[in-house]
């Protein structure tokens, strides 16, 4: 573990170097896999992710936030005061700062004679630039602030840096990232009695009157399979000397069995067009014509979908907002004791 100042006062802890990431980027390709998380490493991932969420074809974190702007006055009703923001995967941070900037004004309205802080705030992240632009994003609030570079599967060692009570979120559409049940258990294991849960989602499209699910399907490949997200998915190798004609990025739909039926579900591969050679620090890696590298997925869920798999996982739903055409949701939640 190593620790490190940002700016003000603010420390930033941080369980893996950027040595240690680029290892385990070698160790994935040497396997032909690209783990989703590799993509936002380095100043190359956090600076590609920002691009991409500027683009016209991939609205996505741009609708989660309008959503959560929308809808933020119902949410902070269900959340009491003096409770700490742990958010993982925080990316830029800007749905924090606007659930931040919320739970100040009722901190201060229930509380208006104490002077103290009472807010803490843990943005989390595999990159060591996004936690930065997350705290110095929320530098002008009065919350005291504990970046953490780390993975959310360490969150048994990662939560003790934090201070209960705590909202616990994943924002950005980051929980469709994971194995549903795999996630929900994580969560529910490593959260206390009174602390809450705060997710997003981008949904999968209701089909509209004559339309059938292969019109949903296609609209929900549409925004993944845009250019611009395909050249996010394929920038480490490009990165690191392979070149766009050398490979070409795959996206398919399909629906995979779980305990409440059948999900949709993507998956993505890079599959190598011709013999080439990606160096990554001293190590080169040999990949030839017709290796497929695999890579991660999202879940596209419906909002009954993401109810049921909560209620299985033994929480409890406390607040829902969706948009008007259901595409998009904010869930906040507890652990059913």
């Amino acid at each position: 573990m190593k620790l490190g100042q940002t700016q003000g006062k603010a420390e930033k802890i941080k369980t893996a170097s950027e040595e240690e990431i680029e290892n385990k980027l070698f160790e994935s390709l040497k396997k032909h896999e690209l783990p989703d998380y590799l993509l936002y490493t380095g100043t190359y991932g956090a600076k590609n992710w920002l691009k991409l969420n500027e683009s016209e074809t991939f609205p996505v974190a741009r609708q989660l936030k309008v959503l959560m702007e929308k809808n933020i006055s119902s949410i902070v009703r269900f959340i009491p005061t003096g409770m700490s923001l742990v958010s993982v995967g925080v990316g830029s941070g800007e749905k924090e700062k606007i659930l931040l900037e919320e739970l100040i004004k009722k901190n201060q309205a229930e509380n208006p004679s104490s002077d103290s802080v009472s807010i803490r705030y843990y943005p989390i992240d595999i990159s060591s630039q996004f936690v930065d632009i997350a705290l110095e994003k929320v530098s002008g609030l009065p919350v005291e602030k504990q970046g953490i570079v780390g993975f959310i599967e360490e969150m048994p060692f990662l939560k003790r840096y934090w201070r209960l009570p705590v909202l616990f979120c994943i924002l950005g559409n980051t929980f469709c990232n994971y194995d549903p049940e795999f996630i929900l258990k994580l969560v529910y294991d490593n959260l206390e009695q009174g602390d809450l849960f705060l997710l997003d989602a981008n949904l999968l499209p209701t089909c509209r009157p004559g339309e059938g699910a292969k019109s949903a399907r296609k609209s929900a490949l549409g925004t993944y399979a845009s250019r611009e997200n395909a050249l996010f998915n394929m920038y480490p190798l490009i990165h690191y000397g392979m070149d766009t004609e050398d490979f070409d990025f795959e996206l398919l739909l399909g629906q995979v069995d779980s305990r409440i039926g059948e999900v949709y579900r993507t998956r993505k591969s890079l599959n190598i067009l011709k013999d080439a050679e990606i160096n990554i620090g001293q190590e080169t890696i040999g990949l030839k014509e017709g290796d497929i590298i695999r890579m991660g997925f999202t879940y596209k869920y419906t909002h009954e979908q993401i109810i049921a798999f909560l209620d299985i996982c033994r929480f409890d739903v406390l607040n829902s907002c969706l948009n008007e055409d259901r595409s998009n949701a904010i869930i906040l939640a507890k652990k059913r004791i």
